[in-house]
């Protein structure tokens, strides 16, 4: 029996390494997908449903900002921001921009906008790249075989 207690840890290093890759892409996917959408089918063009929510957020500043800047404003950083999280190199920087991007959906739900679907897609989508930065910190690939 060649197997010893090392090779089988190593083995299931191996798979929770890969199991590890797995998540981080279902993430990033989730994530960029979610935000792509948004901006692209919601906030680019204008659609009636966004413009009602941006005009609200609007008026909750008293219009010092208007209905299209959030609403331009809003899809530039739903667009930035994924596309920053695909990039290896800027991935953690993404996903803190998501992250920090999405406290401020949240606090616009919670204050203005009121609570629904909106708001647990707004949660989710704060949650998950808060967890893909807690799984890429620094020092916690190492435990696992690349």
């Amino acid at each position: 029996m060649h197997s010893t207690t090392g090779d089988a840890q190593n083995g299931d290093i191996e798979r929770i390494g890969m199991l590890r890759k797995i998540v981080l892409i279902v993430i990033k996917v989730l994530v960029c997908l979610n935000l792509f959408y948004g901006a692209f089918f919601f906030k680019f063009p204008g659609v009636p449903f966004s413009i009602a929510l941006f005009t609200t957020m609007s008026d909750a500043v008293h219009g010092i900002i208007s209905q299209p800047v959030f609403r331009i404003g809003a899809g530039l950083f739903e667009t930035i921001g994924p596309i920053l999280f695909l990039i290896p190199r800027t991935a953690r920087f993404g996903a803190a921009f998501i992250a920090t991007y999405m406290i401020g959906v949240l606090m616009s739900h919670i204050f203005v906008l009121g609570y629904g679907m909106a708001f647990v897609d707004a949660l989710i989508t704060f949650l998950l790249p808060c967890l893909y930065l807690y799984m890429t910190r620094p020092g916690h690939a190492k435990r696992y075989a690349d």
